[in-house]
Parts: structure tokens; C-alpha cells; sequence
């Protein structure tokens, strides 16, 4: 046998599951591909178009991975347009640089073209016989690979340029950028290009956001598509970038209530999973509705019912759903550190994805059919509410069900539906069976559909109706005086005169505590905290040369265990600065 379910079944400890798509290797990514699924088809077809897209979802749901998949498809087929991959996530590598350098735009533009045309080489280098072909281009178009890896390496540690490297970063323009696209493409065989921008939410930054979507859409030509991926709660588009005019949104996020979702979630896990049938159906009935249309949640789902010590099936299923739920509320309570005046709006947001459950509850204890969907009349949706809305959409809490009109005179409401876990735990799909067993779960998860939303005031959701009125953004006062800021850029206190400096999320998130970030066990916790005393932040932990020999020294800690936390550690600083 082999995979992870095999190890597990035969009582060993399974290799870790590589749940991120950007660290599988091209060949494997390939095969643990089902490509099958209608969503899967649509998004991949949306990213080899010729016009400019933003393919939009929340974390973990298949945006990465399509647009790799895509750009190994097109690398092996001449029929398809020649396909460059790039990932700006280390771009939050640059953001003391918005404090310490006198021009920190332009700085950020020559790292993301030089970025652009690196991977424009790595296209070419990929295809077989075309080796020759990147110092052809690296002489047509002045730029040496080597010397672009020194200048991003020198920005990513926030060093000083050489002349040597300013100069070649004032030389890297858009037009020679295309220019030189269009020649790699030429020499690939292929009439046009389509250019995918993974990660370019730059969620953290928003200067740099609005300097990339520029970029985004100054690169676009008629042979030059370019496809950028974004989050729906925390981007915020420039003035001078325009979704629907500019680029045309592809939502990736597939639904619970969906026709193929039980196929092509399970085909998903087949592929991860060779010995995924073998797993007991109402165990993968509420996993798949626990994952919430999510496949890198339905993965970890799996993997941890494989790990767990539990006694009884049910005792393990419990408990997955339940750490499961905690790290997505987790995850969500983190935007709070990411983006501080966002906190107000996290805070009511949570309150508002409790009250949705409870009042699902109670609809459901009287009702043969089940209810998962939530109606808010579009009316009550000011632009703060729905800002409130797109961040647990972003956090994977609520999935936005699209609009529906009802009653006489007519009105518009908006569907959400909480996320299943928090639904599950709650046991508001079966409030009438106090047992909560297995079965009845899975029952009333595949029950049939009450046909209308509930539809009620959206205070009804919220414990205080005023927390609603009050909605607003948190800007942190001054640190002299304590007087509130008037404006998210004001640099001056208006009381007292204090130069407010703005505060490094990348310092943020160094200051993460180790017990606080969401995914190890009270036990690993524990042993790090009794072992490795000096072990208490995310700074403390890239301070480290080699974390996993560190980590290996931990008494009841293997090579597989240490390996798996620096996983766990390496993918919260990924997710937290992404």
C-alpha cells in the first residue's frame, strides 16, 4: 500500500500532506489533479482567454493550483497560448521599504517586472530545447538572469542598490517587458500569451497593490492577457482600476448546494488518497459538507481523522469538526492583526456568523426539510455591511449565494449560508436528534433543501442591533495623546501635532505568539514550550537556521512530526502575509 490513508490504516505515522499547491512539484501536481470537475473546466478555460480576468476566492480554494495546472497544460500543448507563471508572495518582504526608502513604487515596480521576466525565462527553460533560447533572450533584451536575481534578492532584504542594480531597475519598463514577452512567445510557436499573476492581492500593502494593478493592466495587449488572483474581503482596487471594464471577475469557489459537488470534491480525494473509498461513507458524507467547498479544507479533514487517537469514529469526527471550525475562526480573527481597522467589522462579523447558525437552529427544530440559507434584503446591505459580508466570505465563513427576489411588491435579497462546520457543531441541521450520531447527520446533510431563504432583518443576527449602526473602521489613535485619527492617511495628530507612523504588518506578524497560531496540537505546544523556552514568536522562529534540526531535539518529536510543524509554521506566515 501507499498514501497517507494507506500508512494510516496500517497503523503508521503517514508522510505529511502537502496541502499548499505552490509547493508541488509540477509532475505530482499533475497527477493529484481531477480535472473533471464543470468548476474546474470553467476557471481553467477563464484562464486561457485573451482577455484580462481576476480569478477571485477565498484561501485554500483552488486558485493557485488551477493557475499552475493551467500553465503546465499550456507548456505541453502548441495548440495553447505560451503561459507565464509568476507569485508575488513574498512581496511583504518589501514593505519596510515604505518606511526606510525615499521612492519605495518604483522599487516595488523593478521587483515585480524583474519578477515577470524571470519567469518568462523559467516558460522557456521548461519547454525541452529551448535552453539556448533564454541567452538569446537575455541578449535581445539587455536583461541578464543572473543580475535580476541579485536586484530581487537585494530588494527582498531591504539592501541598498548598487549603481549597477539601479540602473537595471530603472531600465525595466513595461513596454520592454512586453516587448520582450512577445519575443519569448515567438520562439515558444505560439501566437499569444496569457500571463498568470498568483497572489497579487498584496493584501497588506495597498500602495503596492495599486502599483501591481497598474502593472496588471498596462501589460495587457492584444497578444498579452494577463490573469491576476485576488481576495474578495481585504483587496481594495485602485481608482484607476476598474473590475468589469478592466478585467472581468471568475469567482472559484465551489458550492455545497452544488449538482457535482459530492463528485468532484471525492474525485479530488481520490487523487490525494488512493485509498479514499475505503473511508466510511457518513464519515466522508459530513467531511465533504464540512469542507464547505473548499478542497484544501477536505484534504486536512482527512488527514487529521487518519491521525487521530480517538476511540470511537464518532469521538474522532467530532473532534476534527471542532478544531477544524476553530482554526477557520482563527484564521479570521487574524485580519484584526493584518489590517487593524478592520477589527470593528471582524468583531461584528462573527457575531453576525453566530447569529445566522442560531437562528438556522431554530428554524430547522420545527421543519421536516432542511434550511441552510440566509436572505438579507439588498436595502440593509450599506457599502460597511457589505465590507463586513466579503471578509467572512474571504475567511471562508459564509459563502455568497448570489441574489434572489421574492413577495409582492418585490424585494432583493441576498443569500448567505455559514459555514458547515459551524453549522455541524451547533447541530443545527439536526436540532430534533439530541444524539447527534453519525448517521442522522449525514442524513440530514444529504435531507432535501427548504425552497426559500429565511428572510429577516439583519439585527436579528447580532446580540446588540446598535453594534450594526455603529459599523465603522478602526483607526489606531495617537500614541502621544490618545486622540482618534480623522482619516485612514492622516500622517499628523490633529490634537497635539505627533507624527503618527504607520505600523509594519511584517513586524505584526513576527510578534505572533508560537501558541497562537492556529493548526498544532495542546501536546506539540507543550513539548515546545517546556523544550525550546526561546521558541515564543514567529520572529524567533525564522530566526532559526534550520528549524527542524531545532525542532527534532524536542523529546517525543520525529523527523515526519518536526517536519510537520515547520509546516504548519512556514504555511501561517504564507497565510498571514499573503
Amino acid at each position: 500500500m501507499s498514501g497517507p490513508l494507506n500508512s494510516a490504516l496500517a497503523g503508521n505515522e503517514p508522510a505529511a500532506l502537502e496541502q499548499r499547491a505552490d509547493y508541488i512539484p509540477a509532475e505530482d501536481l499533475i497527477a493529484e489533479t481531477a480535472p473533471d470537475s464543470e468548476l474546474f473546466k470553467r476557471v481553467v478555460r477563464a484562464l486561457l482567454t485573451p482577455s484580462l480576468k481576476t480569478i477571485v476566492g477565498p484561501r485554500g480554494c483552488g486558485k493557485t493550483h488551477m493557475m499552475r495546472y493551467a500553465w503546465i497544460q499550456c507548456q505541453k500543448d502548441a495548440v495553447k497560448p505560451f503561459a507565464i507563471y509568476v507569485s508575488f508572495n513574498k512581496y511583504y518582504r518589501l514593505e519596510p521599504l515604505l518606511v526606510s526608502r525615499a521612492s519605495p513604487p518604483d522599487e516595488f515596480h523593478a521587483w515585480a517586472l524583474g519578477l515577470i521576466v524571470l519567469a518568462t525565462y523559467g516558460s522557456i527553460e521548461f519547454q525541452q530545447g529551448q535552453n539556448n533560447a533564454v541567452v538569446d533572450l537575455e541578449k535581445f533584451s539587455s536583461f541578464s538572469k543572473s543580475d535580476l536575481e541579485r536586484l530581487i534578492g537585494a530588494l527582498e532584504r531591504n539592501q541598498p542598490l548598487s549603481q549597477t542594480e539601479l540602473e537595471l531597475a530603472k531600465s525595466l519598463t513595461i513596454s520592454k517587458v512586453q516587448y520582450l514577452i512577445d519575443k519569448a512567445c515567438k520562439l515558444a510557436g505560439r501566437t499569444r500569451t496569457v500571463l498568470f499573476l498568483d497572489d497579487a492581492a498584496l493584501t497588506l500593502t495597498p500602495s503596492y497593490l495599486i502599483e501591481l494593478l497598474d502593472i496588471v493592466r498596462a501589460l495587457k495587449t492584444s497578444s498579452i492577457a494577463p490573469k491576476a488572483s485576488v481576495y474578495p474581503g481585504t483587496t481594495e482596487y485602485s481608482s484607476r482600476f476598474h473590475t468589469g471594464q478592466d478585467s472581468t471577475d471568475v469567482f472559484v469557489w465551489a458550492s455545497v448546494e452544488s449538482p457535482d459537488y459530492a463528485v468532484d470534491f471525492d474525485q479530488i480525494a481520490r487523487c490525494r488518497f488512493p485509498d479514499f473509498d475505503r473511508l466510511p461513507s457518513d464519515v466522508v458524507e459530513i467531511f465533504r459538507f464540512c469542507a464547505f467547498g473548499v478542497p484544501r479544507a477536505y484534504l486536512t479533514l482527512i488527514q487529521a481523522f487518519n491521525e487521530s487517537k480517538a476511540r470511537t469514529q464518532q469521538a474522532k469526527v467530532n473532534q476534527v469538526v471542532e478544531d477544524h471550525l476553530s482554526a477557520r475562526l482563527a484564521e479570521y480573527r487574524s485580519l484584526s492583526t493584518k489590517v487593524p481597522k478592520l477589527v470593528h467589522l471582524l468583531a461584528v462579523g462573527e457575531d453576525v456568523l453566530h447569529g445566522m447558525v442560531r437562528v438556522i437552529k431554530e428554524v430547522n427544530a420545527s421543519r421536516t426539510d432542511v434550511q441552510l440559507t440566509i436572505g438579507i434584503v439588498k436595502d440593509e446591505l450599506t457599502p460597511i455591511v457589505r465590507r463586513m459580508f466579503q471578509l467572512l466570505v474571504e475567511a471562508g465563513l459564509v459563502y455568497d449565494a448570489d441574489e434572489v427576489k421574492h413577495g409582492t411588491p418585490e424585494r432583493i435579497y441576498q443569500r448567505y449560508i455559514p459555514h458547515a462546520a459551524a453549522l455541524l457543531t451547533s447541530r443545527a441541521l439536526t436540532a430534533g436528534d439530541l444524539g447527534g450520531s453519525l448517521r442522522s447527520t449525514a442524513e440530514a446533510i444529504s435531507a432535501k433543501r427548504a425552497k426559500h431563504p429565511i428572510r429577516k432583518k439583519l439585527e436579528k443576527y447580532v446580540t446588540d442591533p446598535s453594534s450594526l449602526r455603529e459599523l465603522d473602521f478602526a483607526l489606531p489613535p495617537c500614541p502621544k495623546c490618545g486622540a482618534k485619527r480623522v482619516g485612514e492617511v492622516q500622517k499628523f495628530c490633529s490634537n497635539c501635532g505627533t507624527q503618527l507612523v504607520p505600523v509594519s504588518t511584517f513586524d505584526a506578524c513576527l510578534s505572533v505568539r508560537i501558541e497562537d497560531v492556529p493548526g498544532l496540537t495542546a501536546y506539540q505546544l507543550r513539548q515546545i514550550r517546556n523544550e525550546l523556552p526561546h521558541l515564543k514568536t514567529i520572529r524567533d522562529y525564522l530566526a532559526l537556521q534550520n528549524p527542524v534540526a531545532e525542532l527534532i531535539t524536542v523529546y517525543g518529536f520525529g523527523r515526519r512530526r518536526s517536519s510537520r510543524i515547520a509546516d504548519v509554521l512556514r504555511s501561517f506566515v504564507d497565510d498571514f502575509l499573503s
